[in-house]
């Protein structure tokens, strides 16, 4: 059996800091405090840690409901985190250990000669889980589960990464099982007395220790089944195999006779390239004889050739020597056609020159006139100009004097009309200080 140690709980509903209970000695512990304190919160941490997955059985909506959600003064977390530790318990590992030295009963021979066997339930030694065998060869068990806010989850055995499914095996038989009668929260009693008669089956299963046993029957016949059925599998494969090789076997036996057949046509082949090669050889010494008559008639024509293009040469050169002398006769002669069209332009605008200057005199003759007569009539105009100026220039001085005259009697009129005005307000002052009076 095993005995619990330690629990270390951070992040899981109200424990916001990480918080360790400690359980020492011997027999029960009882964890007191009033309504509201978390007592309930540590049972569903340990039911945790051991593999819970109902978020009702938790007492919430969701699984992400285990992590600390935040107060008013605190920031809510990231991940729930509990870890639990068992380690064996002396005394019945001491009561083990006397079983297996002192037997308590023996058989004893029966009077009839048969020998009577001891009663194998009443007290037979109690077997030993693969949790308390890990224990015991560990010297202590830690189980550790972890929950993110993202909905990641894991699980540790010793340090170690496991699966949800190496924590069940681990504690099957010992009452700590999915089906669980060693955490029984208010109000289970009723509701398992009150169960169906197979629910209540399963919960003394479990403490009799037979679902460990189930449990390994269920996952032997599922493993039986897959390999029924990968069996299954094989035999169709191997029905597909045989198919295959008669197939192949047919193939092998086409590829056989594609040999023979290619050999013969290779042999085939060789005698008649043989022969073409004979016939070769003979048109071959022909076609050079042939060759040597050709090479001997192609000498004798590339000499006379050679002549040829010799006398060619000097007529070619010949040639070249009169075009040259013509080109430069041609030359010279555009040159001089060039010099007579340039002269004859020059001529030509020299003439057009004489008969534009010739206009301008003319009429720069006619615009001297006209400018002698408008100077004429400019000087007259000035004249009568100049006397409506000095006439402007009296009718100015008079009408200023007139101006000035009609200021004068404009300042005199303002101070009259102040004094006026000072003496209204000075009699309007008067009329008010009697009203006052009266």
């Amino acid at each position: 059996m095993l005995k619990l140690k330690r629990v270390e709980i951070h992040g899981f509903k109200s424990f916001y800091d990480r918080t360790e209970m400690k359980f020492n000695g011997c027999g029960i512990a009882a964890v007191v405090g009033p309504n509201g304190c978390g007592k309930s919160n540590l049972s569903d941490a340990i039911s945790w840690v051991l593999g819970e997955q109902s978020a009702k059985t938790l007492r919430g909506s969701r699984m992400e409901d285990v992590i600390f959600a935040g107060t008013r003064d605190r920031k809510p977390l990231g991940m729930a985190s509990v870890t639990m530790t068992l380690v064996p318990d002396a005394r019945a590992l001491a009561s083990v250990s006397s079983h297996e030295h002192h037997p308590p009963h023996a058989a004893a021979p029966h009077p009839n000669g048969a020998a009577a066997e001891a009663h194998p339930h009443s007290e037979r030694a109690p077997l030993k889980t693969e949790a308390v065998k890990t224990a015991e060869r560990t010297g202590e068990i830690t189980i550790t589960r972890r929950l993110y806010r993202s909905g990641e989850s894991e699980y540790l055995i010793n340090g170690r990464s496991a699966r949800l499914r190496d924590i069940q095996d681990l504690f099957l038989g010992t009452g700590l099982g999915p089906e669980s009668y060693a955490i029984i929260e208010q109000g289970r009693i009723g509701q398992i007395l009150s169960n169906k008669p197979q629910d209540r089956r399963n919960v003394i299963e479990e403490a009799a220790g037979i679902t460990k046993f189930k449990t390994r029957k269920r996952l032997a016949e599922a493993k039986l089944e897959n390999a029924k059925q990968n069996l299954s599998r094989v035999f169709d494969i191997l029905e597909e195999v045989t198919r295959q090789v008669n197939s192949l076997k047919r193939q092998a036996a086409k590829t056989r006779r594609y040999g023979e057949l290619k050999a013969e046509a290779t042999a085939y082949l060789r005698q008649v390239l043989a022969a073409r090669f004979r016939m070769l050889e003979r048109e071959t010494a022909k076609v050079a004889i042939e060759l040597n008559l050709a090479s001997a008639a192609l000498d004798e024509v590339q000499a006379t050739i050679a002549n040829r293009e010799t006398g060619q040469a000097d007529l070619l050169d010949a040639s070249y020597a009169n075009e040259e002398q013509l080109t430069a006769g041609r030359q010279r002669l555009a040159d001089l056609q060039l010099e007579a069209e340039r002269v004859r332009g020059q001529l030509e605008y020299q003439l057009k020159q004489i008969q534009q200057i010739d206009q301008r005199l003319h009429l720069g003759a006619e615009e001297a006139q006209a400018l002698d007569d408008q100077q004429q009539e400019r000087r007259v105009e000035l004249q009568h100009q100049t006397a409506e100026l000095e006439r402007l220039a009296d009718d100015c001085t008079s009408t200023r004097q007139r101006l000035d005259a009609k200021g004068a009697e404009r300042q005199q009129a303002q101070e009259r009309l102040a004094d006026h005005e000072r003496m209204l307000e000075t009699a309007r002052q008067k009329v008010i200080d009697r009203k006052s009076v009266v």
